[in-house]
């Protein structure tokens, strides 16, 4: 697949676009208290109005900045108990609250006085926790536990069956593909994430923090043998004759290329592993909902390896082998890529009491260094012949690297639940998109020259495909 380049540009144009119109806003305080700037206004975990509070009095969400989200989304503190509000004092461009500031918000009707930064405000004896939650947590972190499906790796056929005339060949009536020929993809698999962070401020203005995600190794497996089909071949495009081929493997009779106690195995494994350092930067809030910025260093590494393992008797008569050899084939194809960038993006979080939801969306953009080792190997009765096995030859066997473009977008969405003061608990959604990949299928040529001598085919080349992951996230936060 080539570079997606319109796929690029509009994933950086949204993150784009949504920073300058976040950017463009001027910042707000949650609802102002009546408390004077730099006064106590003191949290209050259980939702009861302070002492000498006016009955009626609507306590606003005090809002926490999430940190990055994702495949490895981490945490963002949010001011925890059953319900997190804190009553915070809204402070002018000179540092003071309006002076016609009321326990609904200013006498002019409106509900906001435009501020900056949060005021500093003071711990209150009293509430759910031992220092009153009168200042937001200033470390968190959570682990999550993943569900996910990946795509699958885009397979040329691998291992096909016919009637025994037709020989397993691709375009003979009666062949059908038994792996290959399109994705091949495995069962949905777990993963698991760490993240970990701190604030710089009081009032959760910028924050630091690293995350670490590593999945379950996967992958598409097949096995099968003489005893399941008469016949079976591995298919090939024959480039001396022009014409479709196979590499048969079973056969029933004493004919040419027969063979029995076949087994077959093909197995596919990937891993995936990512981490990043972040910094988190407050750009707007408004009515209790709020808007932060994403930055940082990002790290991407993805393994996908294939290989065959296939056995059989010879019982072809007229072979050059004998009535009874034990024949085995060995193809080993693997690819690893490893990604080195840069991030940015947005979260956004929306609270409702104990609920809120957060979103984010991120791009990363950097290189990927792909590399890509090729084996093959053919065995008779116990006698090893290496760079000769079924689509792995001398002509593509060997270790090979480049560096390439690429990108790594990713989409997040959480339902938190603030269960006590110090933790959360989280059910969410995430995609990550890879534009750039190299995969053990892709490695794997079936244009061959079966000459014995001075062989020209298969030729090795990298060959470009996506790949993305998409699953389900349960978890907690803890915040401190």
């Amino acid at each position: 697949m080539k570079l997606n380049y319109s796929t690029l540009a509009f994933s950086i144009a949204a993150v784009l676009l949504g920073s300058g119109r976040s950017f463009a806003q001027e910042g707000y305080a949650p609802m102002g208290s009546p408390y004077p700037a730099g006064a106590p206004a003191p949290y209050n975990p259980v939702g009861m109005p302070p002492a000498g509070m006016q009955p009626g009095y609507a306590p606003q969400a005090m809002m926490g900045a999430p940190g990055p989200m994702g495949p490895m989304a981490g945490p963002g503190p949010m001011m925890g108990a059953p319900d997190p509000y804190a009553y915070m004092a809204a402070a002018n461009a000179n540092g003071q609250t309006n002076p016609g500031m009321q326990y609904g918000g200013p006498v002019d009707g409106s509900m906001y006085e435009p501020a900056g930064d949060y005021v500093q405000y003071e711990n209150v004896a009293g509430g759910a926790c031992d220092d009153g939650c009168a200042l937001p947590p200033r470390a968190y972190g959570s682990f999550d536990t993943l569900v996910v499906w990946r795509h699958g790796g885009n397979y040329p056929a691998i291992l096909t069956t016919s009637d025994p005339a037709d020989e397993g060949i691709l375009g003979a009536a009666t062949t059908r593909v038994l792996f290959g020929d399109g994705y091949e993809s495995g069962d949905a698999s777990l993963g698991g994430r760490i993240t970990i962070g701190l604030w710089l401020d009081d009032y959760q203005n910028w924050s630091v923090g690293g995350r670490f995600l590593a999945l379950e190794d996967d992958g598409a497996n097949y096995n099968t043998g003489s005893n399941s089909f008469t016949t079976l071949a591995f298919p090939f495009f024959n480039t001396n004759t022009g014409l479709q081929d196979s590499v048969v493997v079973a056969l029933p009779g004493t004919g040419t290329n027969a063979a029995d106690n076949t087994t077959i195995a093909l197995n596919n494994e990937n891993n995936l592993y990512m981490g990043d350092v972040f910094v988190t930067k407050h750009i707007h809030t408004n009515h209790g909902n709020r808007w932060d910025f994403v930055t940082g260093y990002s790290y991407a590494k993805f393994e996908d390896s294939f290989a065959i393992n296939a056995q059989f008797t010879n019982q072809d008569t007229g072979s050059t082998l004998s009535v009874g050899d034990v024949v085995a084939y060995r193809d080993s194809f693997a690819a690893t890529n490893e990604f080195h960038g840069g991030q940015l993006g947005l979260i956004a979080e929306f609270q409702d009491g104990p609920f809120s939801w957060r979103a984010m969306g991120k791009i990363s953009l950097g290189g990927m260094k792909q590399e890509a080792t090729i084996s093959g190997s053919t065995t008779i009765n116990g006698v090893l012949s290496d760079n000769q096995g079924i689509y792995a030859r001398s002509t593509n066997s060997g270790s090979f690297s480049r560096d390439q473009f690429a990108y790594i977008p990713e989409a997040t969405v959480d339902m938190i639940y603030a269960y006590n003061c110090n933790l959360d608990f989280k059910l969410g959604a995430n995609f990550v998109y890879f534009s750039d990949v190299s995969t053990a299928a892709t490695l794997i040529n079936p244009n061959i020259d079966p000459s014995v001598v001075n062989p020209t085919d298969p030729q090795f080349s990298f060959i470009e495909q996506d790949f993305w992951v998409v699953g389900l996230t349960f978890g907690m936060e803890y915040h401190y």
